[in-house]
Parts: structure tokens; C-alpha cells; sequence
């Protein structure tokens, strides 16, 4: 749990924001504007499991507290770069998660191959260590093999997964005018989904680093 809590840490960087709605008036706000918005473009599922994880530090020991209270200061205090690093060094699967993750996986994989064409198995992974610890725990509890249950609570997180995927796309794409409607569209019906969501991704990727000639500034 203490990694999903630092996750929390690393999003309430550099105030204390709360998820919208939570957040009740105060005579000293240290609200980070930047991160309120962030918050406001999650999804409501997102939302949901930040402010679970909000009062799973509410409930921590006072000694834990302090300590996670001292870790966030010293982030706070470490340049912006320095930060992005760690953020996604907590987020990284080691090759032990790998390993661990695809031994679970392997029935999944086999219906992935047959179902899902294209299907990003490291991406996956890396939203279930980050977003969804506990249920690997549960996963880790079930049988595997046929009828143990592992293969279809696998396939249920990939749909809940491809529906992250999709508003995390279409918030991106609002953000940077990366692609149109009509490709949000597209890929909102696309069958097989992950060959067109990759797709894409590249083009934003593209358009992102060859952003093309800078508009002409008005003569003054």
C-alpha cells in the first residue's frame, strides 16, 4: 500500500489538493491550481480511486504519517526533473514485477493473442502496479489454470483498461490538438481497438515533436 500512497504524494505535489468536490473552503489555502485541473480531467472512476487512497492516509498511524509527511517535503524540495525521474521510477515495473506479472498473466496472454490484437501487455502492467495493487493481490490468491478464476478477472481490468485508455486519449487530445473528432470516433469503434490506438498515439507523438511553422506575429 505505501506505493500506491507515494503515488498520491507525487500527484499532490506541490500543495494538498483534493479531488474535486472534496475540497472544503479554508482560511489558508495551499492549493496547486495546476493540479486541482488535473484532477477536474480525471475520469470518475479516476477520482474515485484517488480519494480512496486519500483516506487510506487519513487512516495511517501517526508515525507513518510523519514519515510520509517528511518524504513529501524533501520532493517538494527536489527540482521539477528530478521529480518526472522518480515519478516514473515508482511507476516502472523491475524486471522481478515483470517476470511476476506474466507468470500470472499467462492465460491472459493466450487470449490476448487470440482476442486482442496488438494488446500493450507492459502498459497494462504498469497501470495494475500503479492503479491497481490490490487487485494483483487478489489475483495472486486465485487458482490458476482453468476455472481458477485469474483468466477472467485478467480480462475484466483489460476492458476497464481500454476505457482509461480511451479518456485518457481523448483528454490528451483535447489538450494538445493532436487529432480530430472524427479520429476520436474512429477509434471509439475500431475493431480490432489497439492497432487504431496506437495509431493514434504515434500521429500525436509526431505532431508533438514536428509541431510545424509558428503563426506570423501581428506588426506593432
Amino acid at each position: 500500500m505505501r506505493r500506491a500512497l507515494t503515488l498520491v504524494l507525487f500527484l499532490l505535489i506541490p500543495g494538498t489538493a483534493a479531488p474535486a468536490g472534496a475540497q472544503q473552503a479554508s482560511s489558508t489555502p495551499s492549493i496547486d491550481r495546476d493540479k486541482l485541473e488535473l484532477i477536474r480531467k480525471m475520469s470518475p472512476e479516476e477520482r474515485a480511486k484517488l480519494r480512496e487512497r486519500l483516506e487510506q492516509l487519513k487512516k495511517l498511524p501517526g508515525e507513518e504519517k510523519a514519515r510520509l509527511q517528511d518524504n513529501l517535503k524533501r520532493i517538494k524540495a527536489m527540482p521539477a526533473e528530478e521529480v518526472r525521474k522518480l515519478r516514473e521510477k515508482a511507476t516502472k515495473l523491475t524486471p522481478e514485477e515483470a517476470r511476476d506479472y506474466s507468470e500470472l498473466a499467462t492465460g491472459f496472454s493466450r487470449w490476448a493473442n487470440r482476442n486482442a490484437e496488438g494488446f500493450p501487455r507492459g502498459l497494462f502492467f504498469t497501470w495494475l502496479k500503479s492503479e491497481k495493487p490490490e487487485k494483483m493481490s487478489e489475483i495472486r490468491a486465485m487458482e490458476g489454470g482453468p476455472g481458477g478464476g485469474r483468466v477472467d478477472e485478467f480480462v475484466r481490468l483489460a476492458n476497464e483498461f481500454r476505457g482509461v485508455m480511451i479518456a485518457r486519449t481523448e483528454q490528451h487530445v483535447q489538450k494538445h490538438r493532436c487529432a480530430d473528432a472524427e479520429a476520436l470516433k474512429s477509434l471509439r469503434e475500431a475493431a480490432p481497438f489497439w492497432p487504431r490506438w496506437q495509431e493514434i498515439s504515434r500521429a500525436c507523438q509526431g505532431r508533438r515533436a514536428n509541431p510545424g511553422p509558428v503563426a506570423p506575429r501581428p506588426l506593432k
